[in-house]
């Protein structure tokens, strides 16, 4: 279960909320969405199966050009607060926006082939400028998130970091190994990972996550590239995530680009520290020495060399637990009704 699903569940949970959404399958959705009004109102274009870079490519923005359109189209005018979640949600309804939240996980910024589609990107990013200053009050994940929204659409927004389950995961004895837990995407920059490792073959590196069907084929060639000390294991349960997590050294993230990363969080939660790229959102939830390490680029060099040099006693199981505290579910629920109060709702 990705972050924005995550975000949505603990609010919908939290404030007895319906959903809607475009794309929802009962048969494989994770159980604890089966207790929600789930509305859903199903992308035709995700039926396709084109194959090919580009074919792929305008079939994404088929997908996204329906979104916006439906999305556009709902009428939510009965409800009386609507909080939105994601790219495309953000434009429920653009022209009658009543009480409304949006809360930005991440802002986007760029297209894949943009210079092929160039007019379609201008539309895009047009309807997109049209909804976010539509929209009064603004939500960020993270001063990161923050920035960019001051950056990309000249607005500002408050922060409020999103729940992590924090009484999900425990602590357990480390064994011999790393933990990287992701998406199998390439703007996770995995590569860095396996180079990483690659430097230090007494090490172990254990790499949880799938890939979305678009990326099997960068999946094989990560598989093909790693060294022996590397090992993906693919998809796993929340209870094999935690019982990971909880005999794991410390945990690793290289997304260069992180808006905030849940996973360092979770790490902390179980007691591990992160050693993460000294970017983005990891700035914010690792305290450098003391929850965890960052390091500075040349990234895989320097991911190495902090490996190699780890020790277990240079971190206090305690701060860490403390550290994850301020991310949890209670706090951040906190602050969206204290958010929402404010609008007199």
């Amino acid at each position: 279960m990705g972050g924005a699903e995550r975000a949505t569940l603990v609010l919908a949970k939290a404030f007895h909320a319906d959903i809607y959404t475009t794309t929802y399958n009962p048969q494989v959705v994770y159980p604890e969405f089966e207790i929600l009004k789930v509305f859903n109102n199903p992308l035709s274009s995700l039926k396709l199966q084109w194959r090919g870079n580009i074919l792929r490519s305008i079939q994404g923005g088929l997908v996204q050009t329906e979104s916006v359109r439906k999305f556009r189209k709902t009428d939510l005018s009965h409800y009386d607060l609507v909080i939105t979640i994601g790219q495309y949600a953000k434009h429920i309804p653009v022209y009658n926006p009543g009480r409304r939240i949006h809360y930005e996980l991440s802002v986007k910024s760029n297209y894949r082939f943009e210079g092929l589609f160039k007019p379609w990107v201008m539309y895009m990013k047009k309807l997109d400028y049209e909804a976010i200053r539509q929209i009064r009050n603004l939500v960020g994940n993270s001063e990161n998130t923050r920035e960019q929204i001051k950056r990309f659409y000249q607005r500002d927004a408050e922060v409020i970091y999103p729940a992590v389950k924090i009484k999900m995961f425990r602590t357990g004895k480390a064994e011999d190994y790393f933990l990287a837990i992701e998406r199998i995407s390439p703007e996770k920059n995995i590569e860095t990972q396996i180079e990483a490792f690659r430097r230090v073959p007494k090490q172990k590196l254990l790499i949880a996550g799938s890939p979305r069907q678009s990326h099997i084929p960068y999946f094989h060639e990560l598989q093909d590239m790693a060294p022996p000390n590397v090992t993906f294991l693919g998809p796993v349960s929340d209870s094999e995530l935690v019982d990971l997590y909880s005999h794991a050294k410390a945990a690793v993230q290289t997304h260069p680009n992180e808006d905030l990363g849940r996973i360092p969080i979770e790490a902390m939660a179980s007691g591990k520290p992160c050693i993460a790229v000294n970017a983005g959102g990891f700035r914010e939830t690792i305290i450098h020495g003391k929850t965890g390490i960052l390091v500075d680029p040349p990234y895989a060099e320097n991911l190495g060399q902090a490996i190699r040099d780890f020790k277990d006693a240079d971190f206090n199981q305690e701060d860490c637990l403390a550290r994850a505290q301020l991310f949890s579910e209670e706090i951040h629920i906190e602050k969206m009704n204290n958010f929402i109060s404010r609008l007199g709702c």
